[in-house]
């Protein structure tokens, strides 16, 4: 029922009134009227009594809720609201549709007013600003800073988020039409999200005329966040500081020869036809073609551990090679048929899905190669995915998330590098929270506040 009024449609309603519908429907369901009047709404929901007021003049006016007196003994009647039978029906049916994977989190999200109870509470321990880090001491104010918007812009992504935190499927559209948003707001609320670390970073969608149908943008949501998981580790996560592979893997590299053919000193003919195919392509189109290129790297590692080695036999090559009818459907789903041909007469579409094909295959090699010491993690019966990054870093370190394949399984944090803090090389952490802001910005698991809210 949450996730249904979460994806209700109701056109015109702002952000604060959507927000009111939900946790209207969320503490008193959509069958009873309730018997509340604004201060007792407003209390209800740790809520402003003008906001409750506004809301429900939204609501009233778009046929979405109705309102009567409802007299009882002596007195001023009380006031009865109830949903309209239309809006009643429309749940109904979005209901039977709806699954909700983080249902807990958008529960305890939405409740903000619990939170705010949480925080009052608390010891509010001092730091003083020379020892403490200004980023450090942002995060810990992080909780009571979430306003009730962005709380439900979170949990409309929530619900659409896959097991690790990725949301692949909500257009900006979309998005826009189920908070009440406009564009330029819902970025920046994005923006903010992800200075507040709950949004590790995204991945901006485009429209290439050449290559892409239009590509909805991709969210990584920090799980582990504690507004999120109330301090439990809900997804591992596993950093190579240093991956070792030739940066001809990385799109990066393809879109400045793009821009400046003249950087490529090669003589490979179906390459430099790839670049002059790729001309005009903008850098969020290289951008979620790397996107593909993680995806296929993180199939690989998720697949086929035990077969990803630098120089495999001729059975593992046979069983590589195998896969490429796969990974080309798990990568060309939004790709346009193009009918242009190389002088070897190959599809230049075929060319570059091969070279993303193989670029993935050793990408995996070189990250397996980086954690396959630590032999006590069953990496084997894992599930992967690679956090994307800034093109200009290239592969000078990557993080992934990680999840067993089975319900129950290893949860943790390991660091494949010696820093400060630490003894070992190859370091087993109890949890992502443990690791210092600094280092999560630096290894990429979220994103260093800035003035963008994107990965280009």
């Amino acid at each position: 029922m949450l996730q249904a009024a979460l994806f209700s449609e109701v056109q015109g309603l702002t952000p604060v009134g959507k927000y009111f519908l939900v946790r209207f429907i969320q503490c008193f369901g959509i069958s009873d009227p309730v018997d509340l009047g604004v201060k007792d709404l407003a209390k209800r929901f740790g809520l402003t009594d003008r906001q409750v007021s506004s809301a429900l003049a939204d609501l009233l006016a778009r046929n979405v809720m109705v309102c009567c007196s409802n007299p009882i003994g002596r007195g001023r009647p009380k006031t009865r609201y109830e949903l309209t039978d239309d809006f009643r029906r429309d749940i109904r049916t979005r209901s039977a549709q709806s699954a909700a994977q983080h249902e807990a989190a958008v529960v305890r999200l939405l409740k903000h007013e619990d939170s705010k109870r949480r925080d009052a509470g608390e010891i509010v321990q001092k730091h003083r600003v020379d020892t403490a880090p200004l980023a450090e001491l942002r995060s810990k104010r992080q909780p009571g800073q979430l306003t009730i918007v962005n709380r439900l812009l979170l949990s409309v992504l929530l619900c659409r988020a896959d097991r690790f935190g990725v949301v692949s499927d909500l257009g900006t559209a979309e998005l826009c039409a189920l908070t009440g948003l406009d564009e330029d707001a819902l970025k920046n609320r994005v923006r903010r999200l992800i200075a507040q670390g709950l949004i590790r970073t995204y991945v901006p969608g485009a429209t290439s005329s050449v290559f892409f149908a239009k590509v909805k943008n991709v969210y990584f949501l920090n799980l582990n966040h504690e507004e999120l998981s109330e301090g439990a580790v809900v997804v591992s996560v596993l950093v190579c500081p240093k991956v070792l592979i030739d940066k001809e893997g990385h799109s990066y590299r393809l879109f400045k020869q793009v821009k400046q053919p003249e950087t490529y000193d090669g003589n490979d003919p179906e390459y430099v036809q790839i670049l002059s195919f790729l001309k005009g392509q903008g850098s969020a189109f290289f951008l979620l073609l790397q996107y593909m290129l993680d995806t296929c790297a993180a199939y690989w590692l998720s697949t086929f551990w035990a077969e990803l080695v630098a120089q495999p036999n001729p059975s593992q090559e046979a069983l590589l090679k195998g896969q490429y009818a796969t990974l080309k459907e798990l990568v060309s789903k939004n790709l346009h048929p193009v009918s242009l041909l190389a002088a070897s007469g190959k599809g230049l579409n075929d060319i570059l899905l091969e070279r993303v094909f193989w670029s993935a295959h050793f990408l995996a090699v070189a990250i397996k190669a980086q954690l396959v010491d630590a032999s006590y993690i069953p990496f084997e019966s894992m599930d992967f995915v690679i956090i994307p990054r800034p093109q200009e870093y290239c592969y000078t370190s990557i993080a992934l998330l990680a999840l067993p394949k089975s319900s129950n399984g290893w949860r943790g944090a390991l660091i494949a590098e010696k820093i400060p803090y630490l003894t070992a090389e190859l370091q087993h952490l109890p949890g992502e929270s443990v690791i210092p802001l600094e280092y999560r910005y630096s290894f990429g698991l979220l994103t260093r506040p800035s003035g963008k809210a994107s990965t280009s």
